[in-house]
C-alpha cells in the first residue's frame, strides 16, 4: 500500500545555524530556495537565489538573500506540528494557543516564481502577526586583497508590502525582494523603522496570505561569463524591480487558491511519476525520532523509502528552466561564505546533482543546466583553443575550431579553464549528461540541437589533447580527480579517468552522428581512428581496475581510501564496462571493496550506485545504510561529512542516494531493462513504478522472496523492447489485455517491437 510521505516534527527548529543545518524544512522552485522554522512567537523564513553572489576567490560566494520574520504573541502553545507533504509540495505548520488553533500553509510556486503563506485562526479576528523582512550581512566596501565585496540594501514599508532592495558591489548586482500581505478581515499598518528595518503590522484578521518574490539583475547573457572585468559583466542588464513587481501582481491576482492549484498541478506533474514501495508501516515517531532509531541500527524501511523521494523532491525544487542550476549546496545557503563558495564542481558533484534526473523520470529538470552550459559554452569554446595551443599546438584548428573545454570549479560569473587535480576528463563527464538525456528521451530535435553540439565539442577538443605513447594515445597532462600521492595532486599521463572518459564521449558522439545521418565531418573519422587507441581499461595485479597506468598492485600510487572512485565511472554511470565484460566488473569489484566506505556523503552515494551497477545488491545496501547512518540529518540534508556533531550540508549526497536507489530497482545502460538486478535481501518484496529506461520506456514492476512476480512497460517512443527475464519458459506478454509474441534471445532475454502510447505487461 502506497504510504503518505512526509517529514514532521513537534518543536520548532532551532533559531540559530545548526538549526538551519539540521532542522529547518527544505523548499525551492528553482529561483528560490528557502528553509522554514515553523517558530510560535518568531517564524523564520530564510530566502536563498542563487545569482545572489560576489568574489569567489577565496571568500565569498553564494550570499544569503533575506530572513523573513513572522512575529505573534503566541505562548504556551499546544498540539505543536511542523511537516513537509512530499505528495502535496507543501509544508505546514500548526498549534492551539488560548484555545484558537493557528494553521500556516507554505508553497514554492515554480509557475508563479513566488512563495506564499497562507496562515489562518480557526476563529475570526484572532490572527495578529507583524512581517519583518530584512536584508542580513550588509557590509561597507573592504578593499582587503581577495575581497573587494560591498552589500547594501534598504527595506520599505508602503501600504500592504514591504520592499528590500540594494547592491552587491563585487559584480554590481542589484537585488529586490517583495513581500507582500493579502489579508482577510482586520487592518494593516505599514511601518518603516529605518532604512533597514520595514514592517507590515496585521491586526484582528481571519487569515492573510503573505506572498514573496526575490530576484537580480542577473541574466543568461554569454558576456556574463565572458567579461574579465567584474564590473563590466552585469551593466547595462534590467534591475529586477519590473520582474519582482510582475511576479507579485500576478500571484496576488490568482489568491491562494489559484495558486495552490497551479502549484500542485505542476508539482504533482513531476513528483507524482514514480512510486517506491516496501512494505514500510507509517511511523508514529517524528522523523528526528525516526533518524535516531535508524542510527541505533534498528532498520526502518520507511526511512529508506522517503529518502529515497527526498532527493526527487529536492531536485524539483532546486533545478527549474530558466532558473540557475543547483550548486553544491542545490538553492540553500544561510551564510555569507558558504562551504566551497557553492561553486559548480564539475568532479563529480554536479554531475551527482544530476543522476536521478533521468532514471528518476525527471529528465526535463536538466534544462536548468542546458541553460547555464549556453551561457558558458563561449568561454568553454576560449578554453579549449587556450589549452591545445598550450599542450599540444600542432593539433590546434587554424579557425579556432578547437571544441570546448572546463576544469573543475565554475560558478554563475566564470568558469575555470582547467584543473591541476581533476583532468580535462571533467568536460566530457559533463557532456555524458547531455548524451543520458537524448538516450533516455529519444527526442531527435534535441538530440540535434542540443545534444550533438555539446558532446561533438567535447569530443572535438580532446582528440586534441592526445600524444602518442608506444602506440597508444594517452592524455598529458592528466590527473585522478583530487587524488594525492605523497600528500600532492598526482600528475601522470593517460590516467583511467581521462582516458575512459575521451572513449566514451567518442563513442557516444559517433552514435548520434549516425541516428542524425552525419557522415560527411573529417572529425568523425578522427574519433574512429582514436578509440582503438585509447586504452581506457587496465587490470592490474591485484586484480584491480587500474587508477594509474604506471600503477601495478592497488595502492601504489593515490589515498588506498580516497572519495573519488572516479577511474570506475565506465560502470557508473557510463556505459563501456557492463555486464558482458565479466573481467572488468570483478576488476570494478577488487577496486571499490578496497576503497571502502567514503568520509564524504556524496562519495558514499557514488558507492551505491556503483555497487549496484555491478549488481551487488548486498554492497549497494550496505553502503546505502552507511549514508543514511552516518550522513543524513533530522532535516534529512545530507551531511558531508561523517559525523553527527560537524555538519556541512552539500545536496550531491540526496541526489547521488535516489539515484543509487534506481541503480538497485532497474537498470537500463546495455539497451535491454534489468529489473531489481540489485535486490538486497533486506528488501525481500516490494513494488516500483513510472522508472524511466533508456530508450524512452517507463517502468513498473513488483517483486517477492527477491523475484519479479510482474513488470509493466509504457512504451513512450516506440522502439525495440528487450527485458532481461532470466529465462523464456513460462513468460507472457500482454498489451490491452491481448498476447503478444516476443523472441527469446540470448542471455535470458526476450525481445519484441512495441508502439507508442501503449503499455507492455510481462508476467514471469
Amino acid at each position: 500500500m502506497a504510504l503518505n510521505h512526509r517529514l514532521w516534527y513537534t518543536h520548532p527548529a532551532p533559531d540559530s545555524n545548526e538549526g538551519w543545518i539540521n532542522h529547518s524544512i527544505p523548499m525551492g522552485n528553482g529561483h528560490m530556495g528557502i528553509n522554514l522554522f515553523g517558530g510560535i512567537e518568531k517564524e523564520r523564513v530564510q530566502i536563498t537565489e542563487n545569482s545572489l553572489q560576489d568574489s569567489n576567490n577565496k571568500i565569498g560566494g553564494l550570499n544569503n538573500f533575506a530572513e523573513v520574520y513572522i512575529d505573534f504573541e503566541h505562548y504556551n502553545v499546544s498540539n505543536y506540528l511542523r511537516e513537509l507533504l512530499l505528495d502535496e509540495g507543501i509544508a505546514r505548520v500548526s498549534y492551539e494557543c488560548d484555545g484558537v488553533k493557528y494553521t500556516r500553509e507554505y508553497i514554492a510556486s515554480y509557475p508563479n516564481n513566488v512563495l506564499a503563506v497562507k496562515i489562518s485562526a480557526s476563529e475570526p479576528g484572532k490572527l495578529n502577526f507583524i512581517l519583518r523582512p530584512t536584508i542580513p550581512y550588509l557590509c561597507e566596501y573592504r578593499s582587503e586583497p581577495g575581497d573587494n565585496r560591498a552589500k547594501r540594501g534598504t527595506a520599505t514599508a508602503d501600504e500592504d508590502t514591504v520592499t528590500l532592495s540594494g547592491i552587491m558591489e563585487y559584480y554590481g548586482l542589484q537585488y529586490e525582494g517583495q513581500f507582500k500581505v493579502l489579508a482577510t478581515g482586520g487592518e494593516l499598518t505599514a511601518k518603516n523603522v529605518d532604512s533597514a528595518n520595514a514592517r507590515i503590522i496585521v491586526s484582528k484578521a481571519d487569515s492573510a496570505v503573505i506572498i514573496m518574490s526575490v530576484g537580480t539583475n542577473y541574466v543568461f547573457d554569454p558576456k556574463v561569463i565572458n567579461e574579465k572585468d567584474r564590473l563590466a559583466k552585469l551593466a547595462g542588464t534590467p534591475h529586477p524591480h519590473e520582474k519582482v513587481s510582475a511576479n507579485i501582481a500576478a500571484a496576488a491576482s490568482l489568491g491562494w487558491d489559484g495558486l495552490l492549484a497551479a502549484h500542485q498541478k505542476d508539482y504533482k506533474s513531476l513528483y507524482g511519476r514514480v512510486s517506491f514501495d516496501l512494505g514500510a508501516s507509517e511511523p508514529t515517531i517524528p522523523t528526528n525520532e525516526l533518524v535516531d532509531l535508524y542510527r541505533e541500527e534498528k532498520c526502518e524501511k520507511y526511512l529508506e523509502e522517503i529518502i529515497f523521494h527526498f532527493g526527487r523532491y529536492m531536485l524539483i525544487c532546486a533545478s527549474r528552466k530558466g532558473a540557475l542550476p543547483p550548486n553544491l549546496q542545490g538553492v540553500w545557503n544561510v551564510y555569507q561564505d558558504p562551504p566551497w563558495r557553492s561553486g559548480y564542481w564539475h568532479n563529480v558533484n554536479l554531475q551527482m546533482n544530476y543522476w536521478p534526473a533521468f532514471p528518476a523520470n525527471l529528465p526535463e529538470l536538466f534544462d536548468s543546466y542546458i541553460d547555464y552550459f549556453n551561457i558558458y559554452k563561449q568561454q568553454a569554446q576560449e578554453n579549449a583553443t587556450t589549452a591545445v595551443e598550450r599542450n599540444n599546438p600542432e593539433m590546434l584548428d587554424a579557425n579556432g575550431d578547437n571544441g570546448w573545454a572546463m576544469g573543475n570549479s565554475c560558478w554563475p560569473y566564470n568558469i575555470s579553464g582547467s584543473s591541476n587535480h581533476s583532468g580535462y576528463g571533467t568536460g566530457a563527464w559533463t557532456a555524458e549528461l547531455f548524451w543520458d538525456y537524448y538516450d533516455y528521451v529519444r527526442d531527435e530535435k534535441l538530440l540535434k540541437d542540443t545534444v550533438y553540439p555539446a558532446i561533438y565539442g567535447s569530443s572535438k577538443f580532446l582528440s586534441k589533447m592526445l600524444h602518442e605513447f608506444d602506440g597508444k594515445l594517452l592524455t598529458s597532462p592528466s590527473y585522478s580527480p583530487e587524488n594525492q600521492h605523497e600528500g600532492t595532486s598526482y600528475k601522470s599521463v593517460g590516467t583511467t579517468f581521462d582516458q575512459q572518459q575521451i572513449y566514451e564521449n567518442h563513442i557516444n558522439t559517433l552514435k548520434a552522428a549516425e541516428i542524425l545521418g552525419i557522415k560527411d565531418d573529417p572529425a568523425l573519422e578522427v574519433f574512429k581512428a582514436q578509440l582503438p587507441k585509447l586504452d581506457p581499461f587496465i587490470i592490474g595485479e591485484s586484480g584491480q581496475l587500474k587508477e594509474y597506468r604506471e600503477e601495478n598492485k592497488y595502492g601504489d600510487i593515490g589515498e588506498w581510501k580516497h572519495r573519488h572512485i572516479s577511474h570506475l565511472l565506465g560502470a557508473y554511470p557510463g556505459q563501456t564496462i557492463n555486464t558482458s565484460m565479466p573481467e572488468l566488473l570483478d576488476a570494478v569489484k577488487v577496486s571499490l571493496t578496497n576503497r571502502g566506505a567514503a568520509a564524504t556523503g556524496w562519495g558514499e552515494a557514488e558507492r551505491v550506485a556503483t555497487w549496484a551497477r555491478v549488481q551487488d545488491g548486498e554492497q549497494a545496501y550496505f553502503h546505502y545504510n552507511f549514508l543514511i547512518n552516518k550522513h543524513f540529518m533530522y532535516n534529512l540534508f545530507n551531511n558531508h561529512r561523517e559525523s553527527y556533531t560537524v555538519k556541512l550540508f552539500q545536496c550531491d549526497g540526496n541526489y547521488g542516494a535516489t539515484a543509487g536507489v534506481c541503480e538497485m530497482l532497474m537498470q537500463s545502460n546495455e539497451y535491454f531493462i534489468s529489473p531489481i538486478p540489485a535486490i538486497p535481501a533486506q528488501w525481500p518484496s516490494g513494488s516500483f513504478s513510472g522508472l524511466l529506461a533508456r530508450g524512452n520506456f517507463e517502468v513498473s514492476a513488483k517483486w517477492a522472496d527477491g523475484k519479479t512476480t510482474e513488470m509493466s512497460v509504457l512504451s513512450k517512443s516506440g522502439g525495440e523492447l528487450k527485458v532481461k527475464t532470466g529465462k523464456s519458459e513460462g513468460i507472457q506478454v500482454t498489451s490491452d489485455g491481448k498476447a503478444i509474441p516476443f523472441e527469446a534471445i540470448s542471455g535470458g532475454l526476450i525481445c519484441l517491437p512495441t508502439e507508442i502510447g501503449k503499455t507492455y505487461t510481462i508476467a514471469f
